[in-house]
């Protein structure tokens, strides 16, 4: 009887154990995101260059300096796993469709934009300001 009890409970428990690591890996990549965000941020004001974080199909590049060469693929800081999209929403832009390109100026100052994040995990969004350090949570979204 109280093998019985215990497997009942463990089976009531489980769907909310699952929930629990499911946000967690979310939240573990929306941390290597924005680690990727600090590392450009910083690496702006080091070497008192622009910096461009650049989307490609297979993940995300940093570039310093001069964007004279648009066929420059940097060396990726955040690889897309399998059936994962990261998209740049460039809302300040000027233009009916930016490139996806995000830029961090030697001041502290970057573009403002929002990602927005869908994974096997789930779905986030972020807003990042042009000033502020930490970005804004919009969604976040567990499957």
């Amino acid at each position: 009887m109280a093998v019985m009890i215990g497997l009942l409970m463990l089976g009531l428990a489980m769907p909310s154990m699952s929930g629990l690591f499911a946000e967690q890996r979310l939240r573990d990549r929306m941390g290597d995101f924005e680690a990727v965000v600090r590392q450009a941020a910083a690496l702006a004001k080091e070497s008192r260059q622009e910096v461009r974080v650049r989307w490609f199909k297979e993940g995300i590049g940093m570039s310093v300096g001069d964007a004279n060469d648009p066929n420059e693929v940097p060396a990726l800081v955040f690889e897309f796993r399998k059936d994962e999209v990261v998209e740049l929403r460039r809302v300040a832009a000027r233009m009916d469709k930016p490139s996806a390109e995000w830029s961090f100026w030697p001041s502290g100052i970057r573009e403002p934009v929002e990602v927005a994040y869908a994974g096997a995990g789930g779905i986030w969004e972020l807003r990042f300001g042009a000033l502020v350090p930490d970005p804004d949570v919009i969604i976040m979204r567990p499957k």
